[in-house]
Parts: C-alpha cells; structure tokens; sequence
C-alpha cells in the first residue's frame, strides 16, 4: 500500500478515504482569492502538470482529473471547490464572479466567502448545456456530452440552459436537482433526484473550511 506525505503532513492511503486538513492546517495561499490545491487523490493533472499540495492557482487553472481521482482547491479561506473523477474544468478566479467552466465530470462546491455583487451570481458554472449562478451557497455541478445535472444541496441555484431559457430558481435545504439535456437540438429541462453526490460530499468539503452543514435551513 503506498503511502505519500505531502510537504504540509497530509497522507495519502492509497485505496482507503482520507481526513481533511483542519482549516488551521491550511497553506497560506489557500487563504488568497485564487486559492490553493488542498488535497488530491489519484491522477490529478494542473495545467497540464502534476498536482502538488499547496500549489497556488493562476488567473485561469485547468483540472483534469482521471478515474477514481478528485482535487479540492479553497480560496478565499472560507470557500471549497471539489472537481470528481473524469473531469474536466477551466477555473477563472481572476476576477470579482468567479467562473468555471465544466467540460465533463463533476464539480462540488460550499461557498461561505463570496463577494457581494447587487444582483448579480458571484459564483457560476457553465457547461455545454446549462449555467448555475450562485450567491454563496453548496451545490453540485455534473456534465457529460449532452446533459448536465445541477442540485442546489443546501441554498439557492439559479439555473438556465446554454441558450438562456429555462430559467430556475432552485431552493433546498436538503437537495433540489434539475436535468438539462439535448433532445433533437433542443434543450429541455426536468426535476431531478438526488444523484452523482450525497450529504457525505457536501459535508466533508464544509469541515474542509471549519464548517458544518445545518440540513433544517437554506444556507
């Protein structure tokens, strides 16, 4: 069984799941608007280099993840971003909206520290499909060729298709999905279950910032 210590003692068991680093453990880059990797699992690609713990992100950073693999970044100390295994996601975090853009796989998010911009999303997330625009809160982006599923896992999603109908406000204090898809160069939209995440997700990336999810209330 490999086991890999990273510069910032965090350790890596192969096969089996691992702590997350208390938000004092933190690097200090984490802590800047465009965030740091945190910690990562499997093959993790950054730029198109390996990824290392405590590796800053520049004004725009490619995540390409490959089977079974996962990266969690935090900017701004108290905002975590996961992206799945099998991903793909271009993040821009060079400006006020932070914006990424999801190519396939999955992006999980709990944002407690996001700019308050009037009337306006400070967090989005395209896909060849769908937006999600957010204020601050903790969602669930998936994609694959054709399809996106976006839950709003304990807030507000505003959601839209790619060509700006279907417009949503999904609300939840315990997941509420909707299902974006092409059928005959349309694009519909549907209610959606609970799929390709779970509380246990959502939870691990909040006590990644010194957080704990309450399931009673709309964050």
């Amino acid at each position: 069984m490999a086991i890999n210590l990273t510069p910032f003692g965090f350790v890596l068991l192969a096969g089996f799941s691992c702590l997350a680093l208390p938000i004092s453990a933190l690097p200090a880059s984490a802590a800047a608007p465009r965030g740091a990797v945190v910690f990562f699992v499997g093959t993790v690609k950054v730029d198109g280099e390996d990824a290392k713990i405590g590796k800053p992100l520049g004004a725009k950073t490619t995540i390409e993840t490959g089977p079974g693999a996962s990266c969690e970044i935090v900017f701004d100390g108290k905002n975590a971003v996961r992206v799945g295994q099998n991903a793909r996601a271009v993040l821009d975090f060079s400006r006020a909206v932070k914006e990424v853009a999801l190519e396939r796989g999955s992006l999980t998010s709990v944002l407690r520290k996001l700019g308050k911009l009037a009337g306006k999303d400070s967090f989005k997330v395209s896909t060849e499909t769908a937006v999600a625009g957010v204020r601050g809160t903790s969602f669930c982006v998936w994609a694959a060729a054709g399809e996106t599923y976006i839950c709003a896992c304990n807030g507000e999603v505003r959601t839209v298709d790619a060509k700006g109908a279907e417009e949503y406000d999904l609300r939840a204090a315990h997941h509420a999905g909707r299902y974006y898809a092409v059928k005959g160069g349309t694009i519909t939209a549907s209610p959606a279950g609970l799929e390709h995440h779970g509380d246990a997700d959502i939870e691990s990336l909040a006590a990644l910032i010194g957080e704990k999810v309450d399931w009673s209330v709309e964050e």
